[in-house]
């Protein structure tokens, strides 16, 4: 009798994982399906979604390199590209791989394809202008530092830098991927989704190229000190994604002499309200002019 009741445990149990095992890979293929059918929204040219393209504007000798978060794409600097323009500032907003395309193709990218990205734009600027100030959102503030850690840039400007989380997800991501790889845009903050559509950003993420970002940030951390370029640290403070602590993470680890910081109050992540994007766009400017001005 106790070997019977051992045998309808140990059935139970398989039935439990077979319907485990099922489950995961129903939402697999659901996660896959929706992230497809997402990606068939954006209107193209050939292969490009409509209004994606780097920003370049030839302006005079300093150069202001803009650079992009992930699931992005230069649309979402056009602002601020355009008001340094009018400054005087030659602009360059180049397209960081895997973006402006579709996910599947931010998929199979790497944090060495960003790099190298960010790193075929200061080369290109470096060419022909002797100062370039790197302003970066996001994962583009990742990069900004990076250049910053590898060459004499100039000056500094990241926002919503990421280097630490607010949600515990990054810790549990190869248990996530089993059941869904991608991260459905509007799954849980529906409120940014107008905002995400009218930035154009990705309407989903691969889990993988959040894990990318997850390595790359290890990856930048120990270069940090090595940044000794004057630098602007800003941070919104609603920000659903990134920690505020992550702002003096990267003030306490540089060796920069001219260090400034600047929380925006009423911004989440990628939704910077019309008057911080004035404040921002103000701000920076001051901060760069003023190096300008010292011959920093």
């Amino acid at each position: 009798q106790r070997i019977l009741l051992n045998i309808m445990k140990l059935k139970k149990t398989i039935s439990f994982i077979l319907i485990l095992v099922l489950l995961c890979g129903f939402s697999r293929v659901v996660s896959i399906y929706v992230a497809k059918y997402l990606d068939t929204k954006y209107q193209r040219e050939n292969g490009v979604i409509v209004g994606t393209n780097e920003i370049y504007i030839e302006k005079g000798d300093e150069a202001i390199l803009l650079l992009h978060g992930l699931a992005a794409s230069p649309y979402a600097l056009k602002e601020i590209a355009n008001f340094y323009a009018t400054k005087g500032y030659t602009v360059y907003v180049p397209v960081i791989k895997g973006h402006g395309t579709s996910v599947f193709d931010l998929e199979k990218t790497n944090y060495l394809d960003w790099r190298n990205s960010a790193e075929q734009a200061y080369d290109k600027l470096s060419k022909n202008h002797s100062k370039i100030y790197v302003i970066g959102a996001s994962l583009g503030g990742l990069l900004a530092l990076d250049l910053a850690s590898d060459h004499d840039v100039k000056g500094v400007v990241v926002l919503n830098t990421p280097i630490e989380f607010k949600s515990e997800l990054s810790k549990v991501l190869p248990l996530v991927y089993l059941v869904s790889p991608y991260l459905i845009r509007g799954l849980f903050a529906l409120e940014e989704l107008p905002v995400a559509t009218e930035l154009k950003l990705y309407d989903s993420l691969p889990l993988k190229s959040a894990a990318q970002l997850l390595s790359y940030i290890e990856f930048i951390k120990p270069k940090l000190k090595n940044i000794n370029a004057p630098i602007f640290v800003i941070q919104s403070v609603k920000d659903d994604l990134v920690e505020l602590e992550s702002a003096s993470f990267i003030l306490n680890n540089i060796n920069s002499k001219n260090e400034d910081l600047l929380f925006l109050k009423n911004s989440t992540h990628i939704n910077i309200i019309k008057e911080d994007r004035e404040i921002f766009k103000q701000r920076s400017y001051k901060f760069i002019n003023s190096l300008e001005v010292n011959n920093v």
